[in-house]
């Protein structure tokens, strides 16, 4: 079904994708990425993100001009911001002579002054009014979409970081994630999905309540419930206002955290236990209860599964020669842990990211030592996390800000 004319030039398709995109940097992240297998991981091998760079262009470039450089004294990098991504923020003299009661929307001013784990701070993107659960980067777009439990979805200029667009949902967002041009949200009762190219609107019917995760895999969507059910939907559908084509049920509450490799799916509940089905007969193959609480994050890597919980613990799961998982190594924090996020570096050690439950801060892990590299900080308790082209890394916290941040080392690249 169509968008109506006046909500799809607000979504508008953006600038085309150049012909040939540089990859985006590879990730983890608790809302999965459709992907191609990268070879033999858990259950079958992890798959990579498939959804390419976003490239920096000219006004980008020119956006992210000079700043201050951090004092040595607050980084452990002497190395200044590289100058493609040097700040996010146009002259703040300019701003205030033209503008001097900024909107809402207004970015909040901050050059690079921070520095923890390799990331420098550039600026907080300010608007949203409850927690953000979702931020998307979809092919072919100049905005940054981001999602609330406020019932809004803001559309960012990526040129001048201001938001152009609030789009009203009439209920609480609790998942966002990408697929190629489309963007879908997890809603009370619904998937909604946007194709920002061609401006079509899918609404997938079927939960009784909220949608609390999703994850996509050979255009197939699973998302996870808030009654513990996990419903699949054929993506992109053919018809509007489509039910499910299967339902996995066998948690007993709610699955927030789903993630997927090349044969298998695993969802993460607060009934404690992770379950492996399998993708082809979309059967419950193995039930994990070692977590002695809800587990808040599952993130599968290579040939590892990671998992997170309120019990305090990050656990990495190995398959034995018969195919099972069980727990190779636990890390144990002083706080339950809310979301796990990862990413690649070119000869160097992967960091793992890992926010705390409750908390203001986000951990950052050099894997597979686990010895600690850094602290992000936030408002409250970060709900999501996304990695862009560049460096540019985004986290969405419980209070509705919207941090950006960047990869300060130089003469480092982040592995595709």
């Amino acid at each position: 079904m169509p968008i109506s004319s006046t909500l799809s030039a607000r979504l508008g398709p953006g600038p085309a994708p150049s012909p040939s995109p540089s990859p985006a940097p590879a990730r983890w992240s608790p809302y999965a990425r459709p992907s191609e297998p990268r070879g033999a991981g858990v259950g079958g091998g992890c798959v990579k993100a498939s959804r390419p760079a976003l490239s920096l262009d000219p006004a980008t470039a020119r956006l992210l001009g000079p700043a201050r450089k951090a004092p040595a004294r607050r980084s452990s990098y002497a190395a200044e911001v590289p100058a493609p991504t040097r700040r996010l923020l146009a002259d703040e003299k300019s701003n205030q002579k033209t503008d001097p009661k900024p909107a809402e929307t207004n970015r909040k001013p901050n050059h690079v002054q921070e520095s923890c784990g390799g990331f420098a701070f550039l600026c907080a993107l300010a608007g949203h009014t409850e927690a953000i659960t979702g931020i998307s980067m979809p092919i072919g777009s100049d905005k940054l979409y981001s999602g609330s439990a406020d019932g809004t979805v803001r559309l960012w200029d990526y040129n001048s970081g201001k938001c152009v667009d609030i789009i009203k949902m009439g209920g609480k967002i609790s998942c966002m994630i990408t697929h190629d041009k489309w963007v879908l949200f997890g809603i009370t009762k619904s998937v909604e999905a946007w194709n920002i190219q061609t401006g079509m609107k899918l609404s997938l019917q079927g939960p009784s309540g909220l949608v609390c995760s999703m994850t996509i895999k050979d255009e197939m969507l699973f998302a996870g419930m808030g009654d513990g059910r996990i419903m699949a939907w054929e993506f992109p559908a053919k018809e509007n206002n489509l039910g499910p084509v299967a339902i996995l049920s066998g948690h007993e509450r709610q699955v927030i955290s789903l993630s997927v490799s090349a044969t298998r799916l695993y969802s993460g509940s607060l009934d404690k236990t992770i379950r492996v089905w399998d993708l082809k007969t979309l059967q419950c193959v193995q039930t994990l209860s070692e977590h002695k609480a809800a587990v808040t994050s599952v993130l599968c890597w290579d040939q590892k599964l990671l998992s997170c919980s309120l019990d305090k613990t990050v656990k990495i799961w190995s398959a034995t020669e018969a195919g099972n998982l069980q727990v190779m190594h636990t890390h144990s924090e002083e706080h339950g842990l809310r979301t796990l996020f990862g990413m690649h570096r070119v000869g160097k050690t992967p960091i793992l990211f890992c926010s705390l439950h409750n908390s203001n801060c986000i951990r950052l892990f050099d894997l597979p030592s686990f010895d600690e590299r850094g602290i992000l900080s936030s408002k409250k308790e970060v709900k999501t996390i996304e990695l862009a082209a560049g460096g540019l890394l985004f986290t969405g916290d419980g209070a509705g800000e919207l941090k950006v941040w960047v990869w300060a080392p130089q003469n480092e690249e982040l592995r595709s």
